[in-house]
C-alpha cells in the first residue's frame, strides 16, 4: 500500500484551514442555535445522511461524546421524528439508529440556512476568488469523502 507521509504542522495550510474552520464552525453553530436546532443533532442527522443507520455507539464515537450523552440527544431527536431506533436484523441485541424523512427535511432546511449565512460571510469575493477556493477545496473534500466511505465500509462489516 502506497501511503503519504502527514502534513507537517509547520504547513501553512494548517494555520489557514484551523482559523477558517474555527470561524464557519463558531458562526454555524450560532445560526443552528437560532434555529432552534442543537448542533451536535444536526451533526447526527449529517452523520445519518451519510453512513447510513448506524449504532449509538458508533455515534458517539464519531461525535466524540459519552454514550449517556448521545442516549439524551437521541431520545430528544426520537421525539421530535428525526430519527428511528430499530433492532438491527442480524443481531437483535443491537439497535441501528436511522435518519426520517422529517429529520432529512429538517437537515435540508437547516442545510439551506446555513449555507446562506455562509453566503453572506463570504459577500464581498468576486466570482473568480469563490472558483478558485471551490477548486482548491476539490483534493480536500475527495480526502474526506473517502475517509467517510472507508468509515461506512468498516460500519458495514
Amino acid at each position: 500500500m502506497n501511503t503519504v507521509p502527514a502534513v507537517s504542522a509547520a504547513h501553512p495550510a494548517i494555520d489557514s484551514l484551523s482559523f477558517v474552520s474555527g470561524y464557519l464552525y463558531r458562526i454555524l453553530r450560532y445560526e443552528a442555535r437560532d434555529l432552534g436546532i442543537r448542533w451536535t443533532a444536526l451533526m447526527v442527522l449529517k452523520d445519518l445522511s451519510l453512513l447510513g443507520p448506524s449504532t449509538q455507539r458508533t455515534l458517539a464515537q464519531v461525535e466524540q461524546v459519552t454514550e449517556p450523552t448521545m442516549t439524551v440527544l437521541l431520545d430528544q431527536m426520537q421525539q421530535r421524528g428525526w430519527i428511528t431506533r430499530n433492532r438491527d436484523a442480524q443481531n437483535g441485541r443491537i439497535k441501528r439508529i436511522a435518519i426520517t424523512t422529517k429529520g432529512k427535511r429538517e437537515l435540508a432546511n437547516a442545510g439551506r440556512v446555513l449555507r446562506e449565512k455562509l453566503g453572506g460571510e463570504l459577500a464581498g469575493l468576486s466570482t473568480a476568488e469563490l472558483d478558485a477556493i471551490g477548486a482548491a477545496l476539490g483534493p480536500l473534500v475527495a480526502l474526506l469523502m473517502n475517509k467517510i466511505d472507508f468509515a461506512k465500509q468498516e460500519l458495514q462489516q
